[in-house]
């Protein structure tokens, strides 16, 4: 049987509005995509500023070794990506992808799989449709936390040792979370690293720390330090538009320079020697910039200085529409039950003495209840709604891995008040129960 020819694909620039709006925080910087039939159409806030110019292209050929596609310019230059990375690549064997040719002096194309890719579009980062890359860093998101959980020796101990010194101790009780977020989920990652045994009030240390059977998740354990650094003001955001300072340039006394420069959609940021030590541990850090895997890392801690808006991400839509289309039936129960339970009749029966307001011959402390407007109460019903959905979302989702089976969810940290989960339960909610705009607060 024959094959099927598919039909040709082409990137052009679609020119009919000259002032496009920035696509700001979506990780594609200031490019939308709209697609247009079979052909991929391609928004840029900067058509008003004329076409991105690059050397004329001389040839182009497909490097078996490294995998990547190399142009070569008239010029002596070279542009290299990897193949397997473009959109209609994927897929293709060896030899369609050495079929690469220069076409005219903007194009790449391949005759026997139809698909022409323009050059300026590439030198971008612009390898394929908003779905297709933002499908692509989902992939690689998870994949580098797996990487990364599987090297848990190599940042397990910079990390047990840094909150270990840095969580409130107590000679006869432990380590203590004093209620607070930052050491509530550092107790519950020395536990989950080996080193303590859970209490009420925090963990207290192993007297033989073992390895644990299933390692805690690299990006959970990388937020706890996020969170941990940043509460014991050992790693200090700046704002966007601040950079990494030359050590010869005046500064204030009282506010060390930035030694964490600005990459990946992050903002710059000074660091502790210790905190840095584990940042680099973790790979968070390298060379002293952000690593692009610490980027969707940092979205859980949503510095403010950043203004981040991690919402129109297409990497976020992705996982919201994925996360809301396919809801493991366990879990959809579970969101069911919290919607439906949380109304009047519960409330009352959990509120004390509520039963008894107005009656009288019975003792004041059975008569009180607690204070607060009438009004209040439809919000508690909310409150408590949303408080239980955000706490299904801490322990069941990941950006990179989507919903999470029981046996993943063992690895999970829960980490409250995580603004990537909230923001994503807000997302998932608006699709499932369109009829309660309250659970999307």
């Amino acid at each position: 049987m024959a094959k099927k020819r598919r039909g040709r694909r082409t990137y052009r620039r679609d020119k009919t509005g000259p002032n496009r709006k920035k696509s700001l925080g979506s990780g594609l910087d200031e490019i939308g995509f709209q697609p247009l039939r079979r052909r991929i159409v391609i928004e840029c806030a900067r058509d008003a500023e004329g076409p991105l110019k690059h050397p004329t292209p001389s040839g182009a050929h497909y490097d078996r070794s490294s995998g990547q596609i190399v142009v070569e310019f008239d010029n002596g230059s070279t542009f290299t990506m990897p193949a397997r990375s473009l959109e209609g690549l994927v897929d293709a064997s060896e030899s369609e992808l050495a079929e690469v040719e220069i076409l005219g002096e903007t194009t790449l194309h391949w005759e026997s799989l139809r698909l022409d890719l323009e050059i300026r579009f590439l030198m971008r980062g612009i390898f394929g449709t908003r779905n297709f890359m933002a499908e692509s860093a989902t992939r690689a998101t998870e994949l580098h936390n797996k990487k990364r959980t599987a090297d848990f020796a190599a940042w397990a101990r910079p990390v047990s040792e840094f909150l270990s010194y840095n969580i409130p101790y107590n000679h006869k009780l432990g380590w203590e979370h004093c209620h607070m977020t930052a050491y509530e989920v550092g107790c519950g990652a020395l536990v989950a690293l080996g080193q303590a045994h859970g209490t009420v009030g925090g963990a207290k240390p192993r007297r033989f720390p073992e390895r644990p059977s299933s390692p805690p998740r690299w990006d959970d354990i990388s937020t706890t330090v996020l969170y941990v650094a940043t509460q014991t003001n050992q790693l200090q955001y700046r704002p966007l538009h601040s950079r990494v300072q030359s050590s010869k340039a005046d500064h204030r006394e009282d506010r060390a320079l930035a030694n964490i420069a600005a990459a990946h959609g992050a903002g710059t940021a000074y660091a502790t020697f210790n905190v840095y030590r584990v940042l680099e541990a973790l790979g968070l850090v390298q060379t002293g910039h952000w690593t692009k895997a610490a980027e969707t890392v940092l979205w859980r801690d949503n510095p403010m200085e950043w203004n981040l808006d991690f919402t129109s991400d297409a990497r976020f839509i992705r996982a919201a529409f994925d996360a809301a289309a396919a809801v493991p039936d366990d879990i959809r129960s579970k969101i069911d039950a919290i919607v439906a339970s949380a109304d009047e009749e519960t409330w009352l029966k959990q509120t004390p003495n509520v039963e008894n307001a107005g009656k009288s011959g019975l003792p004041i402390d059975a008569r009180r209840v607690p204070s607060g407007p009438s009004n209040s109460l439809p919000c508690m019903f909310e409150d408590s709604r949303r408080y239980h959905l955000d706490s299904l979302f801490y322990r069941r989702w990941r950006l990179g891995g989507g919903w999470l089976s029981d046996t993943e969810a063992k690895s999970a940290l829960p980490i409250p008040h995580d603004p990537l989960a909230i923001s994503m339960r807000k997302a998932v909610m608006s699709w499932l129960y369109p009829s309660l705009p309250l659970l999307t607060l």
